[in-house]
């Protein structure tokens, strides 16, 4: 028999991914714990609570999962609690970064206060503006502040101001009228 086996890095941890019964991409959670130096079994229990279990796709399934931290060396199939992939950012937003420098892991604690500041600014921007971008996508950030720039211009109603908008944004005006429900790229 054939096996295809997906993983992905994250954090500087290589996580297996694995499909549940509905197709949905899960990773282990105890490596993740491990990394921060969390105790397994408080982490567990906290997500098996109704809320968590539902909100972060915990799920038990058999699977082989190598442990690095603890030596990594059992090649059995068992079962372990994998969550959501999409959730693993949710997981880490549970975390103090302060009990994790209390054990003693100090990197640990700095890139997770890195992360969690950087995923409430985020957070922050995609409220307030309506998007959100990654700081380390230039271009990204670059285009997201065009297309808020020209969103903003269109719903501009004096004309030789939106004019010199347009301009400043490097948009000759004659390619760029608007439709009535204020749409700068509309087809007529």
């Amino acid at each position: 028999m054939k096996h295809i086996a997906i993983s992905i890095e994250y954090a500087g941890l290589t996580l297996p991914v694995v499909k549940n019964a509905q197709g949905l991409e899960h990773v282990p959670l105890k490596p993740i714990c491990e990394l921060f130096g969390l105790k397994w079994e408080t982490q567990r229990t906290k997500v098996s609570e109704r809320f968590y279990a539902d909100y972060l796709g915990i799920c038990t399934l058999k699977a082989l999962v190598c442990t690095p931290l603890k030596g990594g060396a059992d090649d059995q199939i068992r079962e372990h609690t994998f969550l959501r992939l999409d959730r693993v950012a949710a997981f880490l937003m549970t975390i103090n970064p302060d009990r994790v420098r209390a054990n003693g892991n100090d990197s640990g604690a700095d890139f997770l206060q890195a992360k969690l500041t950087e995923w409430a600014d985020a957070l922050h921007d995609y409220e307030t503006f309506g998007s959100a971008h990654n700081p380390r996508h230039a271009d990204a950030l670059l285009a997201i502040r065009q297309a808020n720039a020209i969103a903003n211009v269109a719903k501009m109603k004096d004309a030789t101001l939106r004019r010199i908008a347009l301009a400043r944004l490097g948009i000759d005006e004659t390619t760029a009228t608007a439709s009535p429900n204020g749409d700068l790229f509309a087809t007529p």
